[in-house]
């Protein structure tokens, strides 16, 4: 187990959060305690920088800003709000003050944030939330120059919305290479073009900005047999197609390829077999019935789902690469390490580990990718096979 480094976080509560920087020499960890906390890695060893009650409920999610606009930290807890925290280095560590709230908001209809990233091209700066009923929104700073005051890019309902005491899952994240695989495709298209993918229920489903900087659903990997509990989207789109995982409460974690071509150009799998139509969609479609749609006819575009309609100038098709069986345990989350280094969740269970030794993942550097379960084994493999424990 060489390469993993154990410390206390101190945490009061459950540990629902950790999440390194840009740079991976910082962690953040937020608890069901209220409290979140802030790493630096310093002579080998993980420092506390600082302590604070970040929210008045569990801490659901948590992200890093890039680096380029000073340090930022974007959360959202079980107490409706979304926070950003902006650090004052002026501050002495272990202050309780060095973290302070620039900008908050509260969800819009009555249901709690559940998951929050943020996008960086350049100088600019997006951040995207959903909430526990699937309403998603992307907002972009009014003015680049201050992260305090944000107003909405686009917002919209991934899916229906779930029945009152229905079980829900849904999370969000940006593609964060530096460019869009849109714009390898179609230099002309715009270069600071928008790809995300959320976790719908028991769907994946990824948009993308048509040339209004309006987000299309672009295409839906439905293939799952419950609710899907974490996404990642790796980073290297340079090889040609997009790379996304995905954990789900039927113990799979399923690996897809998505291959984005211009429209008049039929797009195949690298092994030449025809990928999937986009047009394949799950048992929770977006369309309503005929009194939801007069409804959703009468009421604001933003709160209305976002058909798989697309965008006339790419077509996209995915093929599953990979299905892993996690043994029958519930997976909670999954994730590519750009940077080489591997993370744990902060959750308590044990970690699993897969790597692959061709372009998409390889075992340290430059990319790995982490499966969470409720066991308490360490497992490890070469390929997309079953693992072996270690």
């Amino acid at each position: 187990m060489s390469g993993f480094a154990d410390f206390d976080a101190g945490h009061r509560d459950l540990i629902t959060v950790t999440k390194f920087n840009f740079y991976g020499n910082r962690i953040v960890t937020a608890s069901s305690d209220h409290r979140m906390k802030v790493w630096d890695q310093k002579d080998g060893e993980w420092q506390l920088t600082d302590t604070w009650r970040a929210h008045d409920a569990e801490i659901r999610d948590a992200s890093w800003n890039g680096p380029f606009t000073g340090q930022h930290i974007g959360s959202v807890g079980e107490d409706m709000k979304c926070k950003i925290w902006q650090e004052d280095v002026t501050q002495p560590p272990n202050s309780g003050r060095r973290f302070r709230s620039i900008f908050r908001m509260t969800a819009p209809h009555r249901h709690p944030f559940v998951s929050i990233d943020f996008r960086n091209i350049d100088l600019e700066s997006w951040l995207a939330v959903i909430t526990r009923d699937g309403f998603l929104m992307v907002m972009e700073p009014v003015s680049p120059d201050t992260l305090a005051d944000w107003q909405p890019l686009d917002q919209f309902r991934v899916c229906t919305a779930p029945q009152r005491g229905e079980e829900t899952s849904f999370k969000v994240q940006f593609h964060h290479d530096p460019t869009d695989i849109t714009h390898s495709v179609l230099p002309s298209s715009d270069r600071k073009s928008l790809s995300l993918v959320v976790a719908a229920m028991d769907s994946v489903k990824v948009y993308r900005t048509d040339a209004s900087r309006r987000f299309y659903h672009a295409i839906e990997l439905s293939s799952h047999g419950g609710l899907v509990r974490d996404i990642s989207w790796a980073n290297g789109s340079v090889r040609g197609y997009d790379l996304i995982a995905s954990g789900c409460k039927d113990g799979f974690i399923r690996i897809f390829e998505i291959y984005t071509s211009a429209a008049d150009n039929e797009s195949h799998g690298s092994n030449g077999e025809q990928s999937r139509p986009s047009t394949q969609s799950s048992t929770r479609a977006t369309t309503q019935s005929g009194i939801g749609s007069a409804l959703a006819s009468r009421a604001p575009m933003s709160m209305a789902s976002r058909s798989a309609t697309g965008d006339a100038q790419f077509k996209h098709t995915y093929k599953e690469v990979a299905c892993i069986d996690s043994k029958h345990l519930d997976v909670w989350q999954v994730g590519f390490s750009y940077a080489g280094q591997y993370y744990p969740a902060g959750l308590p269970a044990s970690i699993q580990t897969y790597t692959k030794r061709a372009q998409v993942i390889v075992s340290f550097p430059p990319a790995m990718m982490g499966l969470y379960d409720s066991g308490r084994n360490l497992y490890q493999t070469n390929g997309w096979n079953t693992p072996k424990l270690i």
